[in-house]
């Protein structure tokens, strides 16, 4: 099975604090690893919502890859997309997109 590495970055409006958080773990296969770190963008929604927090910059990030003991951000070889969250919900962007960072996101 593949290893992917998930790390979520969440910052709030109105805070100076960035929570980060890094996972790794075995899935049959890249679509398993989307739609698990999907699934992680959308609860991360869900609880904005609960207690009244507004985005300023979240994303769920997924690598290809056990990447857990390096120094990963979006320029790493190993980088597949991010969910990037915001009050309306989630969406994904591609590696290329994210580095570019002036593409729309792909509505999912």
């Amino acid at each position: 099975m593949p290893a992917f590495t998930i790390v979520t970055t969440s910052a709030t409006q109105g805070s100076d604090a960035v929570e980060v958080s890094t996972l790794s773990d075995d899935f049959a296969n890249e679509s398993e690893a989307l739609g698990y770190s999907r699934r992680m963008a959308e609860e991360m929604v869900g609880m904005a919502h609960q207690l009244s927090l507004d985005f300023d910059y979240s994303t769920v990030g997924l690598y290809d890859g056990d990447l857990i003991d390096e120094d990963i951000d979006p320029s790493h070889a190993g980088f597949v997309g991010a969910w990037v969250l915001d009050e309306e919900g989630v969406a994904f962007v591609g590696a290329e997109e994210f580095r570019e960072g002036d593409a729309e996101p792909d509505a999912v």
